[in-house]
């Protein structure tokens, strides 16, 4: 499938990983690509600053860059971090922010450029295959990327009237440091420093920017893009190496069985 060209496209979260990869690509294909990240680089005109879970600061922004554009042909929202630690101690605020940037600034980004979406737009939501096959000790975050997958599916139904597409890339083992960077609350509490400290090594062992085995992000990019501009975009899609297309289906259909070997292969013996 052809990558898209000549489009105005808006990426939430492009300053790293897969969302840079994401700007790179489409800007290499003669796209009008814009990026709206919490920390831009502030002598690139093509960028906005946001904190996507502050929804007047993203009404703002996407009211400027509608403005400026005229439309929104394509919508990627890519933005968000991850968290780890036992729900029972990570701290309330903790909880209320990465709901807050993962989930809810995706809501508030998805109704702010809305009104700039012409028919044949399209809206894609970076999920996660953790909002299905979840790990353990990363509870919120895995909460977050279940909710949006439902909220894109959600949407998909509402946005047919309008001629606009909603699909959400079930993203898994991609080459960056988006685990390696993310909130960690470790603990002493002998219910849970076992486990949590295996939980740990396990994920920054192998779920770093070097890890074997895994997407690069660019790779991951083309994969999304071209899953994208498909005709008919899929609902949602699984953007993995081949093993999880194997993990995928037994977890929708065999769910007991794929936690417990889930939580086996996290934790070990803990």
């Amino acid at each position: 499938m052809a990558i898209p060209s000549g489009k105005t496209i808006v990426i939430t979260g492009a300053s790293s990983g897969i969302g840079k990869e994401l700007r790179k690509l489409l800007t290499e294909h003669g796209n009008t690509v814009v990026n709206i990240s919490r920390h831009p680089d502030k002598s690139d005109d093509m960028s906005y600053a946001a904190d996507m879970s502050d929804r007047e600061r993203v009404k703002e922004v996407f009211k400027k860059i509608g403005s400026r554009f005229g439309k929104i042909d394509i919508l990627f929202l890519n933005a968000g971090y991850g968290l780890s630690g036992p729900v029972e101690l990570i701290p309330d605020t903790e909880i209320e922010k990465i709901n807050d940037a993962n989930f809810l600034g995706a809501v508030w980004s998805t109704r702010a450029a809305l009104p700039y979406i012409p028919r044949g737009g399209r809206i894609i939501y970076t999920g996660s295959v953790s909002g299905i096959i979840p790990m353990p000790y990363r509870t919120m975050y895995n909460a977050t990327k279940a909710a949006l997958i439902e909220f894109a599916m959600s949407m998909s139904m509402e946005l047919k009237p309008l001629g606009i597409s909603s699909s959400v890339m079930l993203v898994a083992a991609v080459e960056t440091d988006f685990a390696s960077r993310r909130t960690k609350f470790t603990t002493k509490d002998p219910r849970y420093a076992e486990a949590v400290n295996a939980c740990d090594e396990f994920i920054d062992g192998k779920g770093g920017k070097n890890a074997t085995g895994k997407l690069t992000a660019r790779k991951a990019a083309e994969k999304i893009v071209r899953r994208a501009g498909k005709r008919r975009a899929p609902l949602r899609s699984l953007i993995a190496t081949p093993l999880y297309y194997l993990a995928y289906p037994l977890a929708l259909l065999c769910p007991s069985l794929v936690i417990r070997i889930v939580a086996n292969v996290f934790m070990g013996k803990a």
